[in-house]
């Protein structure tokens, strides 16, 4: 995953009143939500956008800059991600909002910047004069970067650290600011549909990580933030780390060595982590945790929520398109309202284009539906209880019915 990113995560009825789920009764009447939406959509808002980077000093690849730094920002000079130059290379992997038009590349030793649009997956960085340039070549504990880039120059397993912290020289060049705040919204009474006002629980989650030697990341720290919460029975939340390879996702072997702070980790779920089992619990709080990834496992992740009643572990609910942990209840696919596969497949290594559509997609109806939409945002204004999502936000119908076409936005514009 990289960069940066946003949580939200909201679930459908809200104002029950019984924390017992059999207590929990799905909606009579549908409030209204959207008509036909296009059977491939796949409700996201988020692109995984690679692009490959090339120094080059005329038609030739320099290798000059090898072991400094290059930045991806967006257009507001947000950091997005920061690599170590190696073999004249650097290859990025962001999660951003599909309504992205440009993004810049910072060369740290030099100051370049470079504009680049979203269509290209592949950016020359040509600087003629590079023969000129002069470096101090010292790397003194040997990470590939060197100390005056370096995050923390004595530790290896710390090279970059997002957002971009210890050199002044870099903060100042750009300005640069950071966002990677990612909100899920939800209803809660999967497999049954709910109301559509998506507000029982509102997380806003910011993730930061480490990079260590030829840019393995080493640590990946995250700020969930719960906004509202209007779920009447219990709900927990949880998150699957996964390896990421553009929009395809695999899954791992157990690579988290470590958690602190307000998370545990699940042993039911490789590589998942719990941050609370009962939102009632923890109310309206931030929750920080920290993560230690084993030595050179990945370069890029995914950080994939799942919800879970309190009662009932493994009834759980995830984003559209995002298949099951292995911890859930496979027998509640494909009933009630639910149309998802029935069956999946978890081995270490095996991968899936995330979110995965059409009849393939978990977690929808069979109006093609979702029980969870995951977006980048700054702030989010939830619906009034039992008030459809559409009410507050009048483009959301528009995006949805087009299949993504149109609105794409519609989160920034709420009444």
């Amino acid at each position: 995953m990289k960069a940066l990113v946003i949580i939200l995560v909201l679930f459908g009825l809200s104002g029950c009143l019984a924390d017992k789920i059999d207590e929990i009764q799905p909606i009579e009447e549908e409030t209204s939500f959207v008509g036909k939406v296009p059977s491939d959509f796949n409700w996201t808002t988020i692109i995984r956008h690679q692009i490959n980077v090339t120094i080059k000093s005329g038609s030739s690849v320099s290798k000059k800059l090898d072991n400094t730094l290059v930045l991806l920002c967006n257009s507001d000079n947000e950091l997005l991600d920061a690599l170590t130059i190696i073999d004249g290379k650097a290859d990025f992997s962001v999660r951003i909002p599909n309504v992205t038009e440009k993004l810049k590349l910072y060369l740290a030793a030099t100051n370049d910047v470079m504009e680049v649009t979203i269509d290209q997956t592949k950016a020359d960085f040509n600087l003629p004069n590079l023969s000129a340039l002069l470096l101090n070549r010292t790397d003194a504990d040997n990470d590939l970067l060197l100390d005056q880039f370096d995050a923390d120059p004595t530790n290896p397993d710390v090279s970059a650290v997002i957002p971009i912290r210890g050199s002044g020289q870099l903060k100042s060049a750009m300005n640069l600011g950071y966002s990677s705040d990612t909100y899920i919204v939800f209803e809660d009474l999967w497999p049954s549909k709910g109301d559509y006002d998506f507000n029982d629980i509102v997380a806003k989650t910011t993730l930061y990580w480490v990079r260590g030697k030829s840019n393995y990341i080493t640590e990946i720290s995250g700020d969930c933030k719960i906004e509202n919460i209007g779920a009447g029975m219990g709900i927990g939340l949880g998150y699957e780390l996964l390896e990421a390879n553009g929009a395809k996702l695999s899954y791992l072997d157990d690579v988290i060595t470590e958690i602190n702070g307000m998370a545990v980790k699940d042993d039911a779920v490789a590589n998942g982590v719990i941050l609370f089992r009962k939102v009632q619990e923890v109310g309206k709080t931030e929750l920080k945790f920290t993560m230690k990834i084993k030595e050179k496992s990945i370069k890029d992740f995914a950080f994939v929520p799942y919800l879970f009643r309190t009662e009932n572990y493994s009834q759980q609910i995830r984003p559209f398109g995002a298949p099951p942990t292995k911890s859930e209840n496979m027998s509640l696919f494909k009933t009630k309202d639910d149309a998802s596969p029935a069956s999946w497949q978890w081995s270490s290594g095996s991968g899936f284009v995330y979110p995965l559509t059409g009849t393939s997609a978990f977690y929808r109806t069979k109006d093609n539906h979702p029980w969870g939409i995951e977006f980048i945002a700054k702030s989010f204004k939830p619906s009034p209880e039992r008030v459809s999502i559409t009410e507050i936000y009048p483009q959301f119908r528009e995006w949805a019915e087009s299949g993504g076409k149109s609105a794409r936005d519609w989160y920034l514009n709420p009444l």
